[in-house]
Order: structure tokens, then sequence, then C-alpha cells
């Protein structure tokens, strides 16, 4: 049996969960987990919310960041293509691929 656990929190006492996943396999956790944490971070969007402020979404949700920002994912990459053409700076971060 593997425990898979993953925290999502914010300001203290705001909002905190820990999500742990008792899984028969290494496998399943990591499926069952990632898709729980996707499923809850689409919700805090549709209901007006965001997803990461302090730790930023790097390569693990760089998905949702269409759906997070919208047309400023469009500007983001603009701006950061201008200063980085040779994309050298965070390459494969926040869905930034020019």
């Amino acid at each position: 049996m593997h425990l898979l656990e993953y925290g999502i929190w914010t300001q203290p006492e705001l909002f905190s969960l820990v999500m742990v996943d008792l899984a028969l396999t290494e496998s399943e956790a990591v499926t069952n987990v990632a898709g729980a944490v996707n499923e809850l971070l689409m919700l805090a969007q549709d209901l007006g919310g965001s997803m990461e402020y302090c730790h930023g979404v790097g390569v693990r949700l760089a998905h949702l960041m269409d759906r997070e920002l919208g047309q400023g994912l469009e500007v983001m990459k603009r701006i950061k293509e201008a200063l980085d053409p040779d994309n050298i700076m965070n390459p494969g971060k926040l869905a930034l691929e020019h």
C-alpha cells in the first residue's frame, strides 16, 4: 500500500487542505491525487478564485494557465518572447513556450 499526501494552502486560517490517498500502487495514488487536485483547482477558478499565489505554477499546473488567465496568457507569452527570444529563461514554465 502506498501513501501519497498533497497539501493545498493559502493564508493561515483562510483555507488549508491536505489530501491523503492510500492506494494499492504508487501509480494509482499519483493518478488519483493529481485528478483530485485538478478538479479542486478548476472548481476554485469556476468560483472566481485563483490557483496559487506564492509558489507559482511552474510545470505541474501549467496546463491550467489558459483557464486561469484567459487572454492574459497571450500577453504574458508576448512579453516573454520579447524579453527572451531564445527561450533560455525558465523554459517550459508557466505555459509560456513560444
